[in-house]
């Protein structure tokens, strides 16, 4: 009967160990494997629903990365500024030195109006537009303002740049404060009965014998 539950309790703390590989370990297999489903479910005609899908997934992937890459881009438009050089070339300069999606719309954009495609405003706001990043709408909003109007830019950049960190922060905060939530289903479900079998099996068994 000891045997019996020892092994119970081996068996439920496994039980544990796996769910909680599931629910922090295995986030990102699984987040692979929907990326993974949805492109099949555009690659063998899933219809709209799955193309819609998979719009909205590198939608969004496209979004964190671009907000990632923000506050550096910020920052060296604000060193440029400060340095002297005019907007065009501290976005230049920024482009020229980094290799990012967002170093490569702002090159674009900036190709536009440089050729008279476009104005510098239309420009930028079709692109903050079509990217749908909020902190990116926000730039394009105040270099418009800030030069129509003539107002200073880099002190501006540089508050943005730390509003944008700000937000950053919140957000890893907010996953950390998730963790112990998550933690508690694998813990009340099956590693505390786990624990509870190990610590009172051995004491219950000769009971159980007697009855």
């Amino acid at each position: 009967m000891d045997m019996g539950l020892c092994v119970l309790a081996l068996v439920v703390a496994a039980m544990g160990f796996i769910s909680s590989y599931v629910l922090f370990g295995g986030e990102t297999v699984q987040i692979a494997h929907a990326a993974r489903k949805m492109r099949a479910l555009g690659q063998h005609g899933g219809g709209r629903t799955g193309g819609k899908l998979r719009r909205r997934a590198d939608e969004r992937a496209r979004s964190v990365r671009i907000c990632k890459e923000m506050p550096a881009f910020l920052d060296i438009v604000t060193l440029g500024l400060s340095a002297g050089l005019s907007f065009d070339s501290s976005l230049e300069l920024y482009c020229k030195r980094y290799r990012t999606e967002l170093s490569s719309r702002l090159w674009d954009s900036m190709l536009l109006w440089r050729m008279g495609i476009q104005s510098r405003a239309e420009a930028l706001d079709c692109m903050a537009a079509e990217l749908k990043v909020n902190a990116l709408q926000r730039f394009a909003s105040t270099v418009n303002e800030a030069l129509a109007f003539g107002t200073p830019l880099s002190a501006t950049l540089e508050r943005q740049a730390q509003v944008i960190r700000d937000e950053q922060r919140a957000m890893v905060e907010e996953e950390i404060e998730r963790v112990p939530v998550k933690m508690l289903i694998p813990l009340g479900t099956l590693i505390v009965p786990a624990m509870l079998l190990a610590i009172l099996g051995p004491l219950l068994g000769p009971a159980i014998g007697m009855a």
